[in-house]
């Protein structure tokens, strides 16, 4: 993964959940490493949100947002059962690194629209 990020030009910093507090529950796991990272939001696939309780994120302050594969083709065809080293090897870092931005952006869009 370190890999992937560095070709996408990601510049963050990876933290490992096992050297953070947190609680067992699901839920209450996510809410305590988001947290622990400062979030303000939580980005939850779909597969996720099936099981995912809103209420130890809202006690936090941490909204739950749902992530949807974009459906624009390309390197989005698929995705949701392929991996994202597919998505590398067949469109490259940097054309992929602008889907992500770019969603990215769409996805922040959406979240302070839906702001009250």
């Amino acid at each position: 993964m370190d890999l992937v990020l560095d070709l996408l030009g990601w510049r963050g910093r990876i933290v490992h959940s096992d050297a953070l507090p947190a609680r067992t529950g699901r839920s209450e796991r996510l809410a305590d490493l988001a947290a622990s990272m400062v979030a303000t939001s939580y980005l939850c696939g779909t597969g996720g949100m099936r099981y995912l309780r809103p209420d130890p994120f809202a006690a936090r302050g941490i909204g739950v947002l749902p992530f949807r594969t974009p459906t624009a083709g390309g390197a989005w065809s698929g995705a949701r059962e392929i991996s994202a080293l597919w998505a590398l090897m067949t469109h490259g870092p940097n054309s992929l690194s602008a889907l992500l931005r770019g969603h990215q952006g769409a996805v922040s869009r959406e979240w302070a629209a839906s702001r009250p």
